[in-house]
């Protein structure tokens, strides 16, 4: 079972890296649409991260993504 799915996948020209680097981009986006971002305009982190490819979520992790850690959560009635 296992090796038809590798075989398929294979077969569509998609490797284990490409699928890895597919799933980058993808949690980016998703990240980018959801969030706040520094320094540029969401819409212009998108493009960077699709045309900059494999170079652009790199960029957009270390220099974009607001820090998350110790995001403090409101409690109800605050």
């Amino acid at each position: 079972m296992t090796t038809e799915i590798v075989g398929s996948v294979q077969t569509l020209g998609l490797s284990s890296m490409g699928l890895i680097i597919f799933a980058l981009v993808a949690v980016v986006l998703i990240d980018i649409a959801r969030g706040d971002v520094k320094v540029l305009p969401k819409w212009v982190w998108a493009v960077a991260v699709v045309l900059a490819f494999p170079l652009g979520p790199v960029v957009y992790l270390l220099f974009g993504r607001v820090s998350r850690r110790g995001a403090r959560v409101p409690q109800p009635g605050e």
